[in-house]
């Protein structure tokens, strides 16, 4: 998995993660990353646009969003654990 945040170009680990690469980090599809930053909703960058309908900017720090999936890892298996408990008992 952390392949995917290496660059191919210089064989380091990336300081600014493409979308794409996020994506595959996150498990989830480029667009939804890219929606995701462009309306704020996805807390692992920013994304500018410079000029009206122009191209799109993207910015994902590496440290950021390891640290994001690594929450997103926690809560699920928080939020797994609490379902288990709340469950005990009643399905047999």
């Amino acid at each position: 998995m952390n392949n995917i945040l290496i660059d191919p170009k210089t064989g380091e680990e990336y300081v600014d993660v493409p979308p794409s690469a996020a994506a595959k980090y996150l498990g989830v599809t480029v667009l939804l990353v890219r929606e995701g930053l462009k309306s704020g909703a996805l807390p692992i960058g920013a994304a500018v646009q410079p000029k009206p309908n122009g191209k799109w900017i993207f910015n994902i720090p590496i440290a950021r969003l390891k640290a994001y999936r690594e929450a997103s890892d926690l809560n699920l298996k928080s939020a797994l654990a609490e379902l288990m408990k709340s469950t005990e008992g009643v399905i047999s």
